[in-house]
């Protein structure tokens, strides 16, 4: 089971940690693959943008996929279309940070990724990416598109390679009164991804407003808890979809 998305599909600080075996493990995707008798492949990337998330597939599967030996499942947790990669010249050491996934897209090192709420470190960073910052508060119709067309070739891909699998949302993705968004969610397949519209079920926000606290974690994830809850809510939107596919 191929399972890629940012921290909230890493398992982020399930022990407190950012990143660990333990907490990949018993990620919504590690629970999902043992449940379904998979192997887990967890790719997942903290602070990964959708491009990111779509990129990191794409590269899966070139470098490693064998249609000949691989019965493969993919479980893709889409974040928040609030993030952007930018491509630069300078090597970001993504992989420094976080290594613990069971393989890394080195394609990331020549973006950065540019999340609301963080500011940088460097002179350079400080300086470039509050202009990004400024860019996308302005202009969340056009990063809500940009996510759509990245969630649109995953779906091709996965479809063109006859290999299944589920979608679902991390944190908030589409914003339904956006006018040019339907037209891309109507090419979605909603036997494949799970409450793709409804901004109550997304992943964090669901469990946050239900009362769930991670008292371990410093930033915003969850413990095992809403993770087995999450996994058994896409195990059960996947059986209930099978006659479908």
């Amino acid at each position: 089971m191929l399972v890629a998305g940012c921290s909230h599909t890493s398992g982020s600080e399930i022990d407190g940690q950012e990143d660990s075996k333990y907490n990949r493990k018993h990620s919504y995707g590690g629970v999902l693959a043992a449940k379904m008798g998979y192997e887990l492949c967890n790719i997942a990337e903290p602070g990964s943008t959708n491009p990111t998330i779509a990129r990191s597939i794409i590269q899966w599967f070139k470098e490693v996929y064998d249609p000949e030996t691989m019965e493969v499942f993919v479980v893709v947790g889409w974040t928040e279309s609030m993030r952007m990669e930018v491509p630069t010249k300078r090597i970001s050491w993504y992989d420094r940070h976080c290594t613990h996934w069971d393989y890394f897209a080195n394609s990331g090192r020549h973006y950065w990724r540019i999340n609301l709420g963080w500011m940088g470190i460097d002179p350079e960073e400080k300086e470039l990416i509050p202009r990004y910052h400024k860019f996308m508060t302005e202009n969340e119709p056009y990063l809500q598109i940009v996510s759509a067309n990245a969630i649109l070739q995953i779906q091709y891909l996965l479809r063109s390679l006859n290999v299944d699998y589920v979608m679902c949302n991390t944190m908030h993705l589409f914003t339904s009164n956006i006018e040019q968004i339907k037209f891309y969610v109507d090419c979605m397949d909603k036997t494949k991804y799970m409450h793709i519209m409804d901004e109550n079920e997304v992943f964090f926000w669901k469990y946050r407003n239900l009362g769930y606290v991670n008292t371990k974690a410093k930033f915003w994830h969850h413990n095992e808890v809403p993770h087995q809850l999450f996994a058994e809510e896409l195990y059960n939107f996947i059986e209930r979809n099978k006659t479908c596919s």
